[in-house]
């Protein structure tokens, strides 16, 4: 173990392997949304004659097809397509600005070595 490793109390590879999965998780559930969408659009279209009878009037019609489309199926995917890559690039500018600050310090301390010895 190196000495950087024996100060700290988090393991950089699993914050890097979080952040993978936070990634691959994200696409997944904005995939699924996608798919859910086109299932709710298809149903739509094909009993769309049943669903023009069920609701004649326009706005209801309107607002049972924003819902249906947009909201229910897309609204959630979406949002956890985003939520988990802020996760991910928030872990990933963590580990970024964590790392320069190591390299800094060893910098700093190379240095001060240089300094003493000369």
């Amino acid at each position: 173990m190196s000495d950087k490793e024996m100060t700290t109390f988090h393991n950089e590879d699993a914050v890097f392997r979080i952040a993978m999965w936070a990634n691959i998780v994200s696409w997944a559930s904005l995939a699924f949304a996608l798919l859910q969408f086109a299932n709710v659009a298809y149903s739509l279209i094909s009993q769309w004659s049943q669903f023009v009878m069920a609701y004649p009037e326009i706005f209801p019609r309107i607002a049972l097809l924003g819902n249906a489309l947009f909201l229910e199926p897309l609204a959630g995917g979406v949002f956890a397509f985003l939520a988990l890559r802020g996760i991910s690039q928030g872990l990933y500018i963590l580990m970024d600005m964590y790392m320069d600050e190591d390299d800094y310090e060893e910098f700093y301390e190379d240095m001060d070595d240089e300094e003493d010895n000369a």
